[in-house]
């Protein structure tokens, strides 16, 4: 009995701590936006792949993150300012699309060949729902797995990733309602709004990133590395 307390414990505990930084919410404008034009069983798929890529990418990032990162020499601040630029060029987009009419393209080319892309991997899981953000907290929670426990806790954590990707994947099966709900108008008014807030988590991420940049040079200097 008390294993099955501490199970959901500590699952629970991950999907509290990971739920609020994945929160698929603010993908949803992301999603509508890039699956305007195709049809309802291409959504659905567009969302499941997201959300089972930002599943394999989060658990990737648990059992093997600090071997990618010292393979490849990228840091977290590394990770932190590219997931903000790709994020600022992203909700720069959602801000402006559709302000000037003119600007808009019509064409029956160009809306075919939109129906006809994934945009499953880049950027709905990446950086969309397994963000920079997702990553670090994925990561922190594997580091605080104690020695002896190394099997159960990566699987109570595999667990919470996989409950908070499927509350991701409801939740985009869910944003054809809110886009029914709220209309043409009213969903590019919601795009324009959450593409602001997106601005200014990218900006947020840039800006963190760039100071842990400062902060690790400053020490390296500090000890005469550098």
């Amino acid at each position: 009995m008390a294993y099955i307390a501490d199970f959901f414990k500590y699952t629970a505990l991950v999907v509290i701590g990971l739920l609020p930084i994945m929160n698929p919410l603010t993908t949803i404008p992301l999603y509508m936006s890039l699956t305007n034009r195709m049809s309802a069983e291409n959504k659905r798929k567009q969302a499941a792949k997201a959300c089972i890529y930002a599943f394999s990418i989060l658990a990737a990032f648990l059992l093997l993150g600090k071997g990618i990162i010292s393979l490849f020499g990228i840091s977290m601040p590394g990770i932190r300012v590219a997931g903000g630029i790709i994020i600022l060029i992203l909700a720069l987009r959602m801000v402006f699309s559709g302000s000037d009419p003119s600007s808009e393209v019509d064409s029956t080319a160009s809306d075919i060949k939109k129906a006809d892309m994934d945009y499953s991997f880049s950027p709905l899981a990446m950086p969309g729902l397994a963000g920079p953000g997702s990553i670090a907290v994925v990561m922190g929670f594997g580091s605080q797995i104690p020695a002896g426990q190394m099997i159960m806790g990566h699987i109570h954590i595999l667990i919470g990733i996989g409950i908070v990707a499927t509350i991701a994947f409801i939740t985009l099966l869910a944003s054809k309602w809110i886009e029914k709900l709220l209309g043409k108008h009213g969903t590019q008014a919601i795009s324009k709004i959450m593409g602001f807030l997106l601005t200014c988590i990218a900006v947020q991420f840039l800006a963190s990133g760039i100071r842990d940049f400062y902060i690790d040079f400053s020490a390296l200097t500090h000890t005469g590395v550098l």
